[in-house]
């Protein structure tokens, strides 16, 4: 894949859909999103739509399949028979993470992940929901993960920033420390 690529192609589509206003780029969001999920799902199509032994005017026709079958914008429709015609479907999930950034910056918004050893109460969400837009400034949304593995606590990755509050990650530290004294 190519990252430059991507991003050029999800600038340019990000663009397009502003002029159209905030209401377009709230509605494309979720159709790239879901189409993105489909197409992780569905690998072999996204293979089938990179094949060179296959017609482009095939690869159209299937576009236009899913454009009826999905109710997607024709914007979103749009996009799909561009990276076909280029050979760039491919790229199709970097366009829709360079996309999701772009949007995120529009609106002021930053996901965040919080990894915890068990589903987290609403309470607690709110918690970090509202601290961690006090530190970042900007409307949070949380992704959660479950991992048994850190036994407790939590880690809410940001970015390139990590916050690791698991007991995992104490025991660690404690055991390095006490490897140093005694070493």
């Amino acid at each position: 894949m190519n990252d430059k690529a991507e991003k050029v192609y999800a600038q340019a589509f990000f663009e397009l859909c502003a002029e159209s206003g905030d209401e377009c780029l709230k509605s494309t969001l979720p159709e790239l999103s879901e189409l993105n999920r489909i197409f992780d799902e569905n690998p072999e199509f996204v293979k089938l739509m990179g094949t060179p032994t296959v017609p482009l005017n095939e690869k159209i026709s299937m576009i236009k399949d899913i454009i009826k079958e999905g109710k997607i914008s024709e914007y979103t429709g749009n996009l799909l028979c561009v990276l076909a015609e280029r050979n760039r479907i491919d790229c199709f999930a970097g366009v829709v993470k360079s996309f999701r950034e772009l949007y995120n910056e529009r609106f002021k918004l930053a996901e965040i992940t919080v990894t915890a050893a068990n589903p987290l109460s609403d309470k607690l969400k709110e918690q970090i929901t509202q601290k961690m837009s006090q530190i970042i400034g900007k409307t949070v949304t949380i992704r959660e993960k479950v991992d048994e593995t850190i036994i407790g606590g939590i880690i809410i990755d940001y970015g390139s920033r990590r916050y690791d509050g698991s007991v995992k990650a104490r025991l660690n530290n404690l055991a390095k420390e006490l490897g140093s004294v005694i070493a």
